[in-house]
């Protein structure tokens, strides 16, 4: 299979960019001097609002040996060089960076047929050490293939290659990254015929996990594997929709996700297909994107996708393309947000066509940490092409979705009563009287926009359509609580005595 499916379709030559695209604002202008000309961002990782790393390709020969990573605490200054450690494969490219600090991360390499290694470093990138055993981890002559590494905190991390000896190979470390150990084998991680893992398919969500099958067979369906338990055990879905890989995955919370594959026809982009869970993984479904149209909504872009805070993002080209032509004013690239999977919003947009365009990339962005509204909102930094001069390479940004961006669900809304209210105990009973699918999302918010309870309904609670919301502990007052679903959303004011 081709392991760098993933790759197709970012490449673009690098020409003058705004400065700021939406929200997003163009960060290394201050030390040009610290990125070089012609490379391309394929993965970021964010580790806070000031602080990340990304992954570079070379862009003359699509090699992604190189690095950038903030050096200032601003986060708007970068340190940008090779990616290579003594011991380590200098022919291998990197997969992606985990990045747990400023100075500390890990890195995923493969080579072009297999292998693998896992680096690194303490002191921002200016020396890595290989961790991996050479003889005995993602082996090239024993079918091994290094796909990515994810860092759940200092100590804990798992790093995923495609089967050797019967079953995927799986490492954990509990030491930062000093040492890997193989788990075990099970009946779940044995592959079907062909099967293997994708560079970067992958998204974690606190302890959790999940990775994206490839077979590159056109009729083979392709499962999504899942850990709860930081790579200790692992289960898989039914077989998704989607077939030949699943190119990227993102969880807006525990049980709702999306994923889809890109599929190519020659050199052209000829379909990107979604599929959306509501269950943790377990089962998928397919959806389509919302079409768009000149100047209006209905724009998923197709390069990256990322979640957080109830959210999902994208950045890239929007597919299809015809629908704007590129070079007459038309918005054919820029980042978007969604609630649903298939309804997608402007978050900004640019008007060059792609043969000189720095088109966002890749993105990484977290919980801006902030009370509500703003605690819906996501901050860090989207990766780009850096031009001649080597500027465009990373982008940074906080962007909180409108209030009203969610469609108001008239049918939830008419229905949907809270009772005692006022309470004095703070515990109330919601009735939502109306038919609702499992995942919808439960928040409340205090006089001041401050969060004080937020969780997902299951099925079981959906279906009863009465459901229990204990407040007990908070403060007398007035709140409001909101109900989202896919239809869009419903509130009410609620008080304590």
């Amino acid at each position: 299979m081709n392991k760098c499916l993933l790759f197709l379709g970012l490449l673009g030559a690098a020409g003058s960019a705004q400065a700021q695209q939406g929200p997003w604002a163009l960060v290394n202008t201050t030390n040009q001097a610290s990125f070089s000309p012609g490379y391309d961002v394929v993965h970021v990782s964010t580790v806070s609002a000031n602080v990340a790393w990304a992954v570079a390709q070379d862009a003359t020969n699509s090699k992604a040996n190189y690095f950038f990573n903030t050096n200032n605490a601003a986060g708007t200054e970068f340190y940008f060089d090779a990616i290579s450690a003594t011991g380590g494969n200098t022919a291998y490219e990197t997969a992606n960076i985990s990045a747990i600090s400023g100075t500390t991360a890990v890195a995923a390499k493969y080579g072009a047929q297999g292998g693998g290694d896992i680096l690194r470093t303490t002191n921002g990138g200016l020396s890595w050490t290989k961790t991996t055993n050479t003889t005995t981890q993602f082996v090239a002559a024993n079918g091994g293939f290094l796909d990515f590494v994810h860092m759940f905190d200092a100590n804990e991390g798992v790093a995923v290659g495609d089967p050797t000896n019967g079953y995927f190979e799986i490492l954990r470390t509990t030491n930062g990254g000093v040492t890997w150990t193989r788990i075990p084998q099970t009946s779940v991680l044995t592959p079907f015929a062909g099967e293997a893992a994708l560079v970067r398919s992958y998204f974690a969500l606190g302890n959790t996990i999940w990775f994206g099958g490839a077979s590159g067979g056109a009729n083979e369906q392709e499962y999504i594997y899942k850990s709860v338990d930081r790579g200790v055990s692992w289960t898989k879905s039914a077989l998704t929709p989607l077939t030949e890989t699943i190119s990227k995955i993102a969880f807006k919370d525990p049980l709702n996700g999306i994923a889809y594959n890109v599929k190519v026809t020659g050199t052209a982009v000829s379909a990107v297909n979604l599929i959306r869970t509501n269950d943790g993984g377990g089962t998928w479904s397919t959806i389509t994107p919302a079409a768009a149209t000149a100047g209006a909504a209905g724009d998923f872009f197709r390069y990256d996708i990322d979640a957080v805070n109830g959210y999902y993002y994208s950045v890239g080209v929007r597919f299809p393309i015809s629908t704007v032509v590129p070079g007459t004013g038309g918005q054919n690239y820029g980042s978007s947000y969604s609630t649903d999977g298939i309804n997608w919003r402007n978050i900004s947009t640019m008007q060059a066509p792609l043969t000189n365009q720095k088109v966002f990339s890749a993105l990484d962005l977290v919980s801006n940490g902030q009370a509500a509204p703003a605690g819906t909102g996501a901050v860090g930094y989207i990766g780009s092409i850096t031009d001649s001069l080597g500027v465009g390479g990373m982008y940074k940004g906080t962007y909180t979705p409108p209030l009203g961006s969610a469609t108001r669900d008239a049918a939830l809304q008419s229905t949907l009563s809270v009772y005692p209210n006022p309470g004095a105990a703070g515990v109330f009973n919601v009735n939502v009287g109306t038919a609702m699918k499992s995942g919808a999302l439960i928040t409340v918010v205090d006089a001041m926009g401050r969060v004080v309870k937020s969780q997902t309904l299951n099925a079981t609670t959906v279906g009863s359509k009465n459901f229990t919301v204990d407040l007990t502990g908070e403060k007398s007052g007035v709140y409001t609580v909101q109900l989202r679903g896919e239809a869009g959303i419903a509130t009410q004011k609620l008080v304590i005595n």
